[in-house]
């Protein structure tokens, strides 16, 4: 039976460059989204939670999708768990950790990062749909 992927050795550079690309990304996009949105030098509400949310989901997108290009495979260490509750739906993520400290770190950041994007993708549009065509 093949080794886990999540419990081999990390290219930890690799993770270390995408994570500071990423965040680069998101601060990037922040600024090309207000202009955009011709909000510059006026900022008004909308248009900055609009900015905000797309450089939270550049950075998330940025990263989750580049640890997966790169190769490391965490998905065998994370479990996904919707409960529904009355009104309340509640989305779990549970973590399998590894023992390993530099393993568990990325883990935490990478489940960070694909939150927020999932988090950020869907509101992101409805937001933008709103304000362009409302």
């Amino acid at each position: 039976m093949p080794a886990d992927p999540a419990s081999t050795a990390l290219p930890i550079a690799a993770l270390q460059r995408l994570w500071v690309g990423a965040i680069l990304v998101g601060l990037a996009l922040v600024p090309i989204t207000l202009a955009a949105f011709g909000a510059i030098p006026d900022v008004e509400f909308v248009p900055a939670i609009i900015a905000a949310a797309t450089g939270g989901c550049g950075f998330g997108g940025v990263f989750f999708l580049g640890v997966n290009l790169v190769g490391v495979r965490f998905e065998s260490r994370v479990r996904d768990e919707t409960r529904v509750s009355g009104a309340n739906v509640d989305h779990i993520t549970h973590v399998a950790e590894t023992g390993d400290r530099e393993t568990d770190r990325w883990l935490s950041r990478y489940v960070f990062a694909r939150s927020l994007f999932g988090g950020l993708l869907i509101p992101l549009l409805l937001f933008v749909g709103v304000f362009w065509f409302a």
